[in-house]
């Protein structure tokens, strides 16, 4: 004997249970956009291209934040160089190394207020690995130059011009401002203990041992009042 047949559902019935699916408070599938073509999807990969979704912002900052530990070791190797070897024209090489510090970073800070860090992030991520290859170049040159320079230095005898001193936070920077030996030029900066700083009187004569360099680029050492 077959059974009663099953009653049919109105279709005002059906139409009331679509829209409370639609509801608020309805659950609502997660939207990913594609790295590449920009389209939106539900699904782990793009239909289209079959790229990754785009990161979270916050996800691209964390990422981004441990690419810019790349910059530590060029950064750190800098300041060694100029402490051990320093370079008579200082004034090239820094600025090419603020450039290389501060490329990544401005680009970074441009994604973000144009709201596009997500889709920036290969581009950024390059940024950031070439720039520290540039600021590690920059720091074994006068390494190098220093290291590899087997001459010895040359006395040099010059006057004291100008007596400067500068503070950031705890860190005390002294220079002295004398007159150069070098054809073409008028003075020479020279960075210098607090000792010398000390000793040294605007109007006296300086030694200064200097050495050619390796690679050609002239550094100094042994800076003495007396």
């Amino acid at each position: 004997m077959l059974g009663a047949p099953r009653p049919r559902k109105s279709r005002e019935c059906v139409t009331a249970k679509v829209n409370y699916g639609r509801g608020i408070g309805a659950w609502q599938p997660k939207m990913h956009k594609c790295s590449t073509c920009g389209i939106e999807f539900q699904v782990s990969r793009c239909p289209d291209c079959g790229r990754n979704p785009l990161a979270s912002t916050e996800q691209t900052q964390k990422t981004l934040n441990k690419y810019s530990f790349l910059l530590a070791p060029g950064l750190l190797g800098g300041l060694l160089a100029y402490v051990i070897y320093p370079p008579l024209d200082a004034g090239p090489l820094t600025a090419f190394g603020l450039c290389a510090l501060s490329l990544p970073l401005l680009l970074q800070l441009f994604s973000v207020v144009r709201k596009g860090l997500s889709e920036d992030i290969d581009r950024l991520r390059k940024v950031y690995v070439y720039s520290s290859l540039a600021l590690m170049l920059l720091a074994l040159l006068p390494l190098l130059n220093g290291w590899l320079d087997g001459a010895p230095g040359s006395p040099v005898r010059t006057t004291v011009i100008q007596k400067t001193f500068s503070r950031r936070g705890s860190a005390t920077r002294h220079s002295l401002t004398v007159s150069s030996w070098r054809p073409g030029r008028t003075v020479e900066e020279l960075a210098v203990g607090t000792r010398t700083y000390n000793n040294a009187l605007v109007g006296n004569t300086i030694t200064v041992e200097v050495h050619k360099g390796f690679f050609g680029l002239p550094w100094y050492e042994d800076v003495s009042s007396r």
